[in-house]
């Protein structure tokens, strides 16, 4: 039998695809670490920036140099929008774009050689319907990951997404159950679900669910204690959307909503659908309706045309915002996207000059939020052990937290209380 290792770039829903088809190809072949060696290694890439790119070239290359006669296989959303440039790459052996990785074990071959790579990368525009692959574990031991919607129609001017991942399409109803009673019937206590575009899980099917609906029905499954949701853009959160997550006691106090910029000049030019007074609205009312919630937000800086002005408006929107972290993204380029013929292009060292403001913005905030429940006792799932030999876990908010306790606790729902806020991290006492 031989022995397939995985290497995946990128975000969470290309993590879920590694997964899946890890389990795809499990009974025909011994799944194994890249420490190992293995006889064929699949790189599942990413192409949200430049970065990601690079990366995913650097990932293909260093494993043809250091696994000479391997066969090689590259998938995922960098091999979906150049699989020419992967062909020029010698020693890869196959090519899979975003789709055809659904269906990966036929195309493998045995993991046979080939003199020239096998291109199978269509159209990802033809794709309308939602190709299930299952996943029934995952490598934490107490959440996981399932994916319930792929593709995105928003065009936002600087992303590349709609173009590698096609039209918006939801997992079927059913399927989406059937795969969450599986995992916690494998001992997983908390869900993340993930999408590209979660918000818009439904409004394809004929069966007039929406996802209020469907995590009012998750929510029932027996022995599941929490439901996370990955991500959230600021148009699908509707006042129905937010009622049931605020109702539903399985749901996590946690809603990661992308911002992107505090400037409605810069919003505009992004092709984002609302402005910072309609962003503002939301999230005062999901805090309303939510106490204690984690508001987390993406930034992204060095916008074309995104003067000192607009960044200083960006600033001081997300600092009277109080979200609990910020994840800072530079803008990078994506050829064939709208943002490339817009001028005002930033100088990289005004950009990475400003991405410090925010991280450390962003840090203070998130002090500044984890020591709101100083003294209050919080329910911690517990991941893992840490090099300390303290136990780590996250409560439903999205705070971690390090305690003493006993390995048996390992995926279990503990309550602890909050004694120290340390910069970068919150110590806590089993209560």
């Amino acid at each position: 039998m031989k022995s397939v290792a995985f290497h995946t770039l990128g975000c969470k829903v290309n993590q879920y695809d590694t997964q899946a088809m890890i389990e795809a190809l499990a009974k025909d072949y011994r799944i194994v670490s890249s420490e190992e060696g293995a006889d064929i290694y699949i790189i599942n890439t990413c192409t949200v920036t430049n970065r990601a790119d690079q990366k995913s070239r650097q990932q293909i290359r260093n494993i043809i140099r250091e696994n000479p006669g391997a066969f090689v296989a590259v998938t995922g959303c960098y091999a979906q929008r150049f699989p020419q440039k992967i062909a020029e790459i010698q020693g890869v052996d196959l090519i899979l774009g975003s789709q055809e990785k659904n269906r990966i074990a036929p195309f493998l071959n045995g993991g046979e050689k080939n003199s020239r790579p096998e291109v199978f990368v269509e159209n990802i525009d033809s794709y309308s319907r939602y190709d299930t692959l299952s996943v029934s574990k995952h490598r934490s031991h107490s959440r996981a990951f399932v994916k319930i919607q792929d593709g995105c129609q928003n065009y936002c001017s600087y992303c590349i997404i709609p173009y590698v991942r096609g039209k918006e399409r939801s997992r079927p109803f059913k399927d989406t159950l059937e795969e969450v009673r599986e995992l916690v019937r494998n001992g997983y206590k908390e869900i993340v679900l993930t999408g590209i575009r979660l918000g818009s899980w439904g409004e394809d099917l004929s069966n007039g669910l929406t996802l209020a609906a469907l995590l009012e029905k998750v929510s029932e499954i027996e022995d599941l204690k929490r439901i996370r949701l990955s991500s959230l853009e600021p148009r699908d959160l509707n006042e129905d959307l937010i009622d049931r997550i605020a109702q539903l006691p399985r749901v996590c106090r946690h809603l990661h909503v992308p911002l992107q910029s505090g400037d409605d000049q810069t919003l505009k030019a992004m092709n984002r659908p609302y402005d910072t007074f309609y962003y503002q609205d939301l999230i005062e009312s999901i805090r309303e309706k939510m106490e204690g919630v984690a508001i987390t937000t993406d930034i992204m800086v060095g916008f074309p045309g995104e003067v000192k002005k607009e960044f200083e408006n960006t600033y001081n929107f997300v600092k009277k915002m109080k979200f609990a972290k910020m994840h800072i993204f530079r803008y990078s380029p994506r050829p064939g996207t709208p943002a490339t013929q817009l001028k005002g292009k930033v100088r990289e060292q005004e950009i990475k000059k400003r991405s410090r403001r925010l991280l450390e913005l962003s840090s203070k905030m998130q002090e500044g939020f984890n020591r709101s429940f100083l003294g209050e006792t919080l329910e911690v799932l517990v991941e893992r052990r840490k090099e300390n030999d303290c136990l780590t876990g996250l409560t439903d908010n999205y705070i971690r937290v390090i305690f003493d306790g006993p390995e048996n606790l390992v995926n279990k729902i503990v309550k602890v209380k909050i004694t120290q806020i340390k910069k970068g991290y919150v110590i806590g006492k089993l209560h």
